[in-house]
C-alpha cells in the first residue's frame, strides 16, 4: 500500500499560512473525509497532497519521500486529483474526457495503447456510463457528469484518489449515489481516498476516518463514531447540536439546534 502523510506542514499563498503545523497519516485503503467550515484550508490541503502547492514549512510525504521533490508525472501515476467544479471543454465526449486520465502513463513514443483502451473501458463500466461514452459531457445530468469525472481519475489508475467536494451542486439523491459509488470503487480497487466534504452527516456515513479542521489547525481526527460529537461540532462549527445514533450502521448523526 502507498503511504500518504504530512509532517509539521505549513501551507499558504504568500502571506500568513492557511494551515499551520499539520501532521497526519492518511489511513491506507480507507476513505478519509476532511471537514470544517469555509476557508479553513480543506482544499489547500488536498492541493498540497497532489503536489500543486509547495509547503512553506514541513513536508507532504509519499512513502516517506517529500512529494514536491518527486517528478510531476511520477506523482500523477500514483495520486489522482478531482478538483471541485471541474468543467469539460464544450462538445467534449465522455470517452475523450475519461481518456485524459491516461496522460501520465503515455510517452512521446507511445501515445495510446491497448492497455489504455482497456483501462478507459473499465472505468466507464464501473461508473455506469458505457452507454453514454459518445455523448457530450455537457449534455449529461449533474450526477452523470460527476460520474464521468470520477471515471477520468479512475482511468489515471492510481492507488490514491483526492476528491475535492465531489458532491458540490448535486441534489441529495445524486450526493448519496456519488458517495455510494466512491465507496464501491474504493472497496473494489482497495483505494486510499481523501475527500473534502461540507456535510458532516455524509462524512460520518461514508468515511472510515475524519479529519476536522478549523482556523488552520487539526481540531481532531479519527473514526466517525469517535470524533463526531457535540463538543466537536461546537469546536469546529461553533454550533450547538445533538448527536444521535444514525439510521445507517453505527454512523453518528448530527442535528443542529
Amino acid at each position: 500500500m502507498t503511504q500518504l502523510s504530512t509532517k509539521n506542514l505549513d501551507l499558504g499563498y504568500g502571506g500568513a499560512p492557511v494551515l499551520k503545523d499539520i501532521t497526519l497519516d492518511i489511513p491506507d485503503g480507507q476513505i478519509t473525509a476532511v471537514v470544517g467550515p469555509n476557508a479553513c484550508g480543506k482544499s489547500t490541503l488536498l492541493r498540497c497532497l497532489a503536489r500543486l502547492i509547495k509547503p512553506m514549512r514541513g513536508e507532504a510525504l509519499l512513502d516517506g519521500t517529500p512529494i514536491h521533490k518527486l517528478n510531476t508525472k511520477a506523482v500523477a501515476r500514483r495520486i489522482a486529483l478531482l478538483p471541485q467544479s471541474a468543467e469539460a471543454p464544450a462538445g467534449m465526449r465522455v470517452i475523450d474526457l475519461v481518456a485524459r486520465g491516461r496522460t501520465p502513463h503515455q510517452t512521446p513514443l507511445q501515445q495510446w495503447s491497448t492497455k489504455d483502451e482497456e483501462v478507459v473501458t473499465r472505468a466507464l463500466a464501473q461508473v455506469g456510463l458505457s452507454e453514454e461514452a459518445d455523448r457530450p459531457v455537457n449534455d449529461l445530468s449533474g450526477g452523470q457528469r460527476q460520474r464521468a469525472w470520477i471515471a477520468m481519475v479512475l482511468a489515471q489508475d492510481t492507488g490514491i484518489l483526492l476528491l475535492d467536494e465531489p458532491t458540490t451542486f448535486l441534489d441529495l439523491h445524486y450526493q448519496i449515489e456519488t458517495l455510494k459509488l466512491v465507496r464501491a470503487l474504493q472497496q473494489d480497487r482497495q483505494l486510499t481516498v481523501v475527500m473534502v466534504l461540507h456535510d458532516i452527516n455524509l462524512a460520518a456515513r461514508f468515511a472510515d476516518h475524519i479529519v476536522a479542521l478549523r482556523g488552520g489547525s487539526i481540531i481532531c481526527q479519527g473514526a466517525p463514531i469517535e470524533v463526531v460529537t457535540e463538543a466537536m461540532i461546537e469546536a469546529v462549527y461553533n454550533l450547538k447540536s445533538q448527536v444521535v445514533a444514525g439510521p445507517v450502521g453505527d454512523a453518528p448523526y448530527v442535528i443542529a439546534l
